[in-house]
């Protein structure tokens, strides 16, 4: 059987530039590579952290505010509270310095700028304390809606491509489910499961709207990465699945989906794991399974012969973003990327 074909770089990867970023991925991933991500350095390093700017103190939940507001009072967050996200402004200097290493041939030509987004929940349950979650939601999206067009205005279409990356999204699915019992992932809106599948389904698919045709599009379906743990461990691909099916099929009328990334534990070579594949409907959607690990190539092979029993065609990643991965298990993370992909096809 033909070996996955391409890598995936789901996000941040552990360097200190954009620059380093750029080289070394291109170096160590030759022909493997569709598109690149600048790897989310700096401020950017966890996930949508530094998003703590873009709100008020007096909403701010607990783990990040600094002060400890009078529960008697409630504050009247309006538009104006709501800072810009500076999405589109990182995006424009990390295109800058892409595109001047792609003008001196580091990187090939064809490959592609790949932004990631957070779905807005991520965002709110974040930062937002729970009693403002509801009212906070449609104003922060409008900040982040107003950024994702500046966005696309800025960053030409042909050299741009989209993730858009859920992670808590999946917490309250999993909490909702009674499988994930932390109550700071209660849903705010309303705790029925069906309901709440298609509450966020519907978010997911707004921002999805909000990308050009023209602008290739893929989500990161994800179980997090605290502590080099999942919030919960899936208990196998089967809401991944609904969630990937939903995705595509809801949008098939207004725009496709370029691809789907899905995470594969460590531990997981059982075929009762990716057997919910024999349900992924996704036409030519392409399938990234997150299924290296650093140290781990013979269990990388292993997961890519149980994977390819049920569903043949497929790329390869990580479970999740690589930044909190210690820096020296990058460059075995990337051998092993390399030696069990072919090259990427278009």
């Amino acid at each position: 059987m033909p070996q996955p074909s391409g890598v995936l770089l789901v996000g941040s990867i552990p360097f200190q530039t954009e620059e380093e970023v750029f080289q070394r991925t291109c170096k160590a991933l030759p022909e493997r590579l569709w598109s690149i991500p600048d790897g989310e350095t700096g401020t950017r390093e966890n996930f949508v952290k530094w998003q703590k700017h873009a709100f008020p103190a007096e909403v701010q939940g607990p783990r990040f505010r600094d002060f400890e507001p009078d529960p008697n009072q409630v504050f009247d967050c309006t538009l104006d509270h709501i800072n810009p996200t500076q999405y589109d402004t990182v995006a424009a200097v990390s295109y800058q310095k892409f595109c001047h290493l792609r003008s001196e041939g580091v990187i090939p030509q064809g490959v592609r700028f790949q932004v990631c987004l957070p779905g807005v929940l991520s965002v709110i349950y974040s930062h937002v304390d729970e009693k403002y979650r509801q009212k906070v939601t449609p104003l922060y999206q409008k900040r982040f809606f107003e950024d994702v067009e500046r966005l696309q205005k800025i960053i030409p279409a042909q050299d741009l491509a989209i993730q858009v990356d859920l992670a808590w999204e999946f917490a309250v699915l999993e909490y909702s489910r009674g499988r994930f019992s932390q109550p700071f992932f209660k849903p705010f809106w309303n705790e029925d499961d069906g309901e709440v599948f298609e509450t966020i389904l519907g978010q997911v698919v707004t921002l999805a709207k909000k990308i050009q045709i023209d602008i290739p599009l893929g989500f990161h379906l994800c179980y997090g990465d605290v502590g080099h743990k999942h919030f919960t461990e899936p208990e196998d691909l089967g809401l991944l699945a609904k969630m990937a099916n939903s995705l595509v099929q809801t949008l098939r009328s207004d725009r496709p989906v370029q691809w789907i990334h899905m995470p594969c534990p460590r531990g997981r070579t059982d075929p009762a794991y990716y057997d919910p594949l024999k349900e992924l409907h996704i036409g030519q959607t392409k399938l990234f399974l997150g299924l290296v690990h650093a140290g781990d190539k013979e269990g990388t092979l292993e997961r890519i012969s149980v994977a390819q029993k049920v569903y043949q065609s497929f790329g390869v990643a990580t479970e999740c973003g690589m930044g909190r991965t210690p820096p020296a298990d990058i460059d075995d993370i990337f051998q092993i990327s390399k030696e069990v992909t072919d090259p990427v096809t278009a």
